[in-house]
């Protein structure tokens, strides 16, 4: 939808660069929703922001496009932090390892259908069809949490902070080494998705294949996450650091084949297929690091920050990428991420060798 309305990969590399600087300033101020509206009411507000970013996106109107993704952010923002947040408290710290797989394993569960079938449904059904169904599932997930209902008192700590000022904040979680150290790999594990996310499809436009085929290749390379619980054991017996060093050099790797590969479409199809299953073994560990190494005092405001890095991988990547192809075609894409991966690699020696 966005390569229809502004016509090129630079003007969408330029939008989502100007979303993602809406996106992580909306979702820094998601610490002082919930001092004001608790956990549970900054929940229900990123339901309702979701169901309208749905509305939104229904009216066939530029001014509407972009009101409906900047409301969509600020609701995964709201719903993600809370959440989080939650999860905190009901898992065991020497559990997240066991957990994360599983949980990584629901979230592909849903991006392996929602690509496809969001595209299936535009192009078969009715334009409108894909975000219905979007506003549904918003309406089932507050359901399921009306239904579980969690309590707003968070467990007591040892220590306590009110800290709402993201200029406090931002500073003490990046005075941490651990919590920078996971930031920048989450990050770059997110930038490489944002990459696959907005330039596969936008490949298999231009070379012929198809907008049907772009969703299919989102969906299936996101199915692959599925297979994190299976990769459990595997991170038990090797350890964190081990598993995202072969992850994350093995996507770096091929993903700067796939600059190479630009003229031979169906070569390229088979590596960015490839490299995605390198990039399941980075999100196999999902979340763990940070769960490990937050304290428990400063969750709400750690958990904000940490999450930014989708909405700071979103504005950075696609900006980059706008200049890169202001000089570079298409493939320079491609190669200037698969040096990010190869860089994340190298960090993943920091990472404590006994960390499971």
């Amino acid at each position: 939808m966005a390569l229809e309305r502004f016509g090129s990969a630079r003007d969408v590399s330029i939008f989502f660069f100007v979303l993602g600087i809406v996106g992580v300033g909306m979702s820094l101020a998601v610490p002082w929703l919930v001092r004001r509206l608790a956990r549970r009411g900054t929940f229900w507000l990123g339901a309702v922001s979701g169901v309208v970013s749905m509305l939104l996106f229904m009216h066939n109107e530029l001014w509407s496009f972009c009101a409906g993704m900047a409301l969509h952010l600020f609701a995964a923002s709201c719903i993600d932090v809370t959440l989080n947040l939650y999860l905190m408290e009901h898992v065991r710290r020497q559990d997240f390892g066991r957990f994360e797989p599983v949980r990584m394993f629901f979230l592909a569960f849903s991006w392996s259908i929602g690509p496809f079938l969001g595209v299936y449904l535009r192009n078969a059904i009715n334009p409108m069809a894909p975000f219905f169904v979007g506003a549904v599932v918003v309406l089932l997930l507050g359901a399921y949490f009306f239904y579980l209902r969690f309590s707003d008192n968070p467990i007591p700590s040892a220590k306590r902070t009110t800290v709402t000022n993201p200029f406090r904040y931002l500073p003490r979680f990046f005075s941490q080494p651990r919590m920078m150290l996971v930031y920048l790999l989450s990050a770059m594990r997110s930038g490489w998705w944002t990459m696959y996310f907005i330039y596969v499809p936008i490949f298999c436009v231009t070379a012929g294949f198809g907008e049907t085929m772009g969703g299919a290749l989102v969906s299936l390379a996101t199915s692959f996450v599925m297979a994190t619980p299976l990769l459990r054991g595997t991170i038990q017996r090797f350890g964190i650091r081990r598993v995202l060093l072969i992850g994350y050099c093995g996507a770096g790797l091929i993903t700067l084949g796939l600059g190479a590969s630009m003229e031979i479409p169906s070569l390229f199809l088979i590596l960015i297929l490839l490299a995605a299953l390198f990039a399941v073994l980075c999100d196999s560990v999902g979340n763990t690091l940070f769960y490990r190494a937050v304290r428990s005092w400063e969750r709400s405001e750690m958990a904000t920050v940490f999450g930014s890095y989708r909405s700071i991988s979103s504005l950075t990547f696609p900006g980059f990428y706008s200049g890169v192809l202001a000089i570079f075609p298409l493939a320079g894409v491609f190669i200037f991420t698969g040096f990010g991966m190869l860089a994340a690699s190298w960090l993943t020696r920091f990472i404590p060798a006994r960390m499971r």
